[in-house]
């Protein structure tokens, strides 16, 4: 991103925090406000009432009605503005967030450091996951499966037709600010949601013996009880003392019922209580998916898979019949109130029922709903990337094998002040592109840079480069290659192990793409050239395309014995008043300045004198 580019997009983030803050302010007061006048209707309650006694009872009736609805109106609006609160704070808090990622990386997001995997082809190389990764830069998931579908888009190889309408629904989320953040907003309250499978989590705490509260004599049971309370209220003005006796009965016999199974029932409501907020949350994001137009293929479709009907959602209601019910049981909670409840309605069985019928008709159906979710959020992700990087362009995806064109490419993680951008191609036929330069000169970040930005291509997003045009290949790095202690793996082994996996991709995947920094690290010069060597020759014949960073000149001579499939690129340095001066420019031909000599001197390491090793003790 460049700097104006950047300026203009943390300005328009200011201003929406700008706007919330104003907004949190005034939703606070109005708060504050119906905070207390639901403060004094119940403290001139009793005053109120007592007086009213004096004048008579339907006036007493009558005022303590109008106080009763008083009161519950200031709470219900205290509650409606805590909730604009809640929501004001989140959007300034998710308008403040972009702010921090642009300016230095920081995120409140997950960073994926739970997917990173020490064997994977090119993840580990590239950045992926973890700190400071592609992942941590894009994330804007706050779901389990919102950052599975994240994870599965930067490491599946997608087909030229899922990137082209990934970038079609991409290029509509990015227009979408309002809405983006909106659902965001929606998701926002769930803490640590990416940690849990809430789908399986429900599936399993719902898997549980619920037969207690299916029998049929139950169910006539709870039937039938609210005509035993309607007549032992008829039986109170014909014999009070009959009445007061049944009522009794039929209260213990509820309690006695009710603590029967009261172990179970606090089982299944301990596990279930925690995903209520997880519930709301994921309708009210439903919601907001349900009521924006969408005119992207992709979107239109996934939309429209769980949206039912403009009159009644069933994806929706499937979600608040299951929330309702949790929170019914919540009641529970209330010593006073289950108590009241049970022994009058049997009210633990009667919520259990509506939890058996709501399992049997919906089992399986949180998984596909909770995907789709996941699967929004992850786009709305690469939307909120690109909108984020106007001057990054979406990247063309061509059917030939192999041929590469980039212009204006450079590394998406690197800050602005050190990020040079380069242009770069591979034409079908030059299958190694051989890259030297001298130490920190830029061959390492020219290959991440490429490989970064084709996984960015592939997940549909904008790519940091003013154009870029590459296949849909196998992208394998061998870059970071380093000893496993624990599994006893030294380097060069490590550096065996990789070129043994090259080789066996190779031979049922022809259409691949290699970046290799400096092969052979762990062995002797001699050997360490050799092999190169050999290695280069083996991918000619295998004719994958390869693009090879050295500091070995031998292997870029290579180019001279073989006349065709080996292109050379060097990045070159200046001593400038007795410093190295880098342009990290990449420029077509050989290196033949190297700095290791320069830098060691510096260090008081003479290079130009004999070195006698006295080898007497």
């Amino acid at each position: 991103m460049n700097d104006n580019a950047q300026i203009e997009i943390t300005k328009l983030y200011q201003s929406r925090i700008s706007r919330y803050t104003a907004d949190l302010g005034e939703y606070q007061r109005l708060s504050t406000r119906y905070s207390y006048a639901r403060l004094m209707v119940f403290i001139l309650a009793i005053p109120i009432v007592y007086l009213l006694i004096q004048l008579g009872t339907l006036l007493t009736i009558i005022g303590v009605i109008i106080l009763i609805i008083l009161f519950v109106q200031a709470v219900i609006r205290q509650q409606r503005y805590d909730k604009l609160v809640r929501w004001s704070q989140n959007h300034i808090d998710i308008n403040q967030n972009e702010i921090d990622n642009l300016l230095t990386f920081q995120n409140i997001y997950s960073d994926g450091a739970q997917f990173k995997e020490a064997h994977h082809v090119y993840a580990d190389d590239l950045d992926v996951f973890g700190p400071n990764s592609l992942f941590a830069l894009i994330n804007r998931c706050n779901t389990f499966d919102g950052v599975s579908y994240l994870r599965n888009a930067f490491l599946r190889k997608p087909s030229i037709r899922e990137v082209k309408d990934r970038q079609d629904g991409i290029q509509e989320l990015e227009a979408k600010l309002d809405w983006r953040q909106e659902f965001a907003n929606a998701l926002f309250a769930i803490d640590g949601g990416y940690k849990r499978n809430l789908a399986n989590e429900i599936d399993e705490e719902l898997d549980v013996d619920l037969s207690f509260v299916e029998t049929s004599w139950l169910r006539y049971y709870l039937l039938v009880l609210p005509f035993l309370w309607i007549g032992i209220i008829v039986l109170y003005f014909l014999d009070f003392d009959t009445a007061n006796t049944c009522a009794t009965i039929l209260l213990i016999v509820n309690i006695i019922l009710t603590l029967r199974k009261a172990k179970e029932t606090t089982s299944v409501q301990n596990h279930l209580s925690r995903a209520s907020i997880m519930l709301r949350s994921y309708k009210d994001a439903l919601e907001v998916i349900f009521y924006e137009e969408w005119n992207s293929k992709l979107l239109k479709n996934m939309v429209a898979t769980y949206k039912a009907s403009s009159e009644q959602n069933k994806s929706v209601e499937l979600l608040s019949q299951l929330q309702k019910i949790i929170e019914h049981l919540d009641y529970r909670l209330n010593f006073i109130v289950t108590l009241i409840l049970n022994g009058v309605l049997l009210w633990d069985h009667r919520v259990l029922i509506r939890l058996a019928k709501w399992r049997d008709e919906n089992r399986g159906k949180l998984k596909e709903l909770f995907e789709f979710i996941g699967m929004m959020e992850g786009l709305s992700s690469l939307g909120n990337f690109a909108h984020n990087h106007s001057d990054y362009s979406y990247p063309e995806i061509e059917e030939e094998y192999f041929s590469l064109h980039a212009k204006g490419i450079r590394h998406p993680l690197s800050p602005i002040n050190e990020n040079v951008d380069n242009d770069f191609t591979i034409r079908n036929g030059n299958h190694l592109s051989i890259i030297t330069g001298s130490n920190m000169s830029g061959k390492s970040t020219l290959l991440r840079t490429i490989g970064v930005n084709m996984i960015l291509g592939y997940t549909g997003t904008k790519v940091a480069a003013s154009h870029f045009s590459y296949p849909i290949v196998t992208l394998i790095s061998y870059m970071r290659i380093k000893d496993i202690l624990e599994e006893s793996v030294s380097t060069f082994k490590a550096e065996l192990n990789r070129i043994q996996l090259i080789l066996e991709r190779l031979k049922t995947d022809p259409h691949c793409f290699i970046l290799i920094d400096e092969m052979l690290r762990g062995t002797n010069s001699k050997d360490k050239l050799t092999g190169s060597i050999g290695i280069a020759r083996r991918l000619l014949e295998e004719k994958t395309y390869a693009m090879i960073a050295t500091h070995d000149i031998k292997l870029a001579e290579l180019g001279n014995e073989v006349k065709k499939g080996i292109a050379n690129y060097y990045f070159d340095i200046d001593y400038i008043n007795g410093d190295l001066v880098f342009d990290y420019k990449i420029k077509p031909g050989i290196c033949e300045n190297f700095n290791a000599s320069f830098l060691l001197e510096r260090m008081g390491i003479p290079m130009n004198e004999d070195i006698i090793i006295d080898s007497k003790p």
